[in-house]
């Protein structure tokens, strides 16, 4: 069983090891917001644990909206017919009643059988869901002892740059650290969104070009993108007011993808950032180390140099104050009659005239 404490990458990289040297363990939970991974070690279990000529009669697949828990333990304990080993897949598992009555199952593992279990933890800001696999109960402590628990979680924005960068030699192409930052940026933290930008982009390239440049990214993302909350912390750096209330207006179009809490919450992560700028600056802490230790890939650098010219200090303390007022109008009765979009474009005002 991979440890929890590996960065999940590394327990991904080591699970997928395993699974292709024909080390398959007889049960998975798989679960979590980064839904990638989940699909991606769960269509490598269909590919390995079966050859193909056995796979209708020794694989079954289940959809949780359709199935019970006592329909997956039944299937799970059969014994299997024609072939040596069954694969059972629950995908989309968070779509069951009560998936840890599956927990029944461990009293008695077939090792004739491998069960998989997907459970894809709702990462959609809009839903605000916080449903999810309980790590305290008795299902997941002995699901961690019947074979392998694998929590998907989300990368950090500030490793998704990285992550292109080594995902893209594993498909045979390359990207350097600015083409990565800037790709990072229009497609956001969401690695299948990333994976299914880069195959179109991919597809865009002229036939035989592996070396995917900044160039490449503006011509054939950038056109088709939705606005993103970093392309609004960009702007409002740079003081671009149009380009500001042009993200607004889609954003308040848009209020269920983009909840205005969200959207604050960034721009105060941004801004808190810009003050520490300023204070390690100000200590005489050499520019690449202020970047270094506030997570901004080197690519970002000039936009801080020049969000710390047009917020000093006192400017940046004002937004920040600013942030909190609107913040709280948000939550609270002294809206009035505002929609969250009106809310946001007095914000991005003030912000822009302080």
């Amino acid at each position: 069983m991979a440890k929890q404490s590996f960065d999940v990458v590394q327990q991904f990289n080591t699970i997928k090891q395993e699974i292709l040297a024909g080390d398959i363990k007889p049960f998975y939970l798989l679960f979590g917001k980064e839904h990638y991974y989940i699909d991606e070690l769960c269509n490598l279990l269909m590919n390995n644990v079966l050859p193909p000529e056995e796979r209708d009669f020794g694989q079954l697949v289940y959809f949780g909206a359709d199935v019970t828990a006592n329909q997956v333990v039944s299937a799970a304990r059969q014994f299997p017919m024609m072939v040596s080993k069954q694969l059972v897949v629950v995908k989309e598992a968070q779509m069951m009643r009560k998936v840890e009555d599956i927990g029944v199952y461990f009293n008695a593992i077939m090792q004739s059988t491998v069960l998989v279990i997907c459970y894809k933890t709702p990462n959609d800001p809009a839903k605000m869901s916080s449903k999810s696999i309980d790590k305290r109960t008795t299902f997941y402590k002995q699901a961690q002892k019947a074979g392998v628990v694998f929590e998907s979680t989300q990368i950090p924005d500030y490793k998704i740059s990285k992550w292109i960068e080594e995902y893209l030699p594993t498909i045979g192409f390359s990207i350097g650290p600015q083409a990565a930052a800037l790709l990072a940026e229009y497609a956001g933290a969401d690695i299948q969104k990333i994976v299914l930008e880069t195959d179109k982009l991919i597809k865009a390239l002229p036939a035989g070009n592996k070396a995917i440049t900044v160039e490449d990214i503006e011509q054939n993302v950038g056109m088709s993108r939705d606005y993103t909350v970093f392309e609004l912390t960009k702007a409002l750096s740079m003081k671009d007011a149009l380009k500001c209330y042009k993200i607004v207006h889609f954003f308040a179009q848009s209020d269920k993808r983009y909840p205005i809490q969200m959207t604050m919450g960034a721009l105060s992560s941004h801004f808190i950032k810009i003050l520490r700028y300023h204070a390690l600056a100000q200590a005489g802490v050499p520019s690449s180390e202020i970047l270094s230790q506030l997570g901004i890939n080197p690519y970002f650098g000039g936009e801080y140099v020049t969000a710390s010219r047009n917020y000093p200090v006192k400017k940046s303390m004002k937004v920040i104050a600013i942030l909190k007022e609107y913040d709280y109008k948000s939550k609270s009765n002294l809206r009035g009659n505002a929609t969250d979009g009106e809310l946001l474009q007095e914000l991005t005002a003030k912000i822009l005239n302080s």
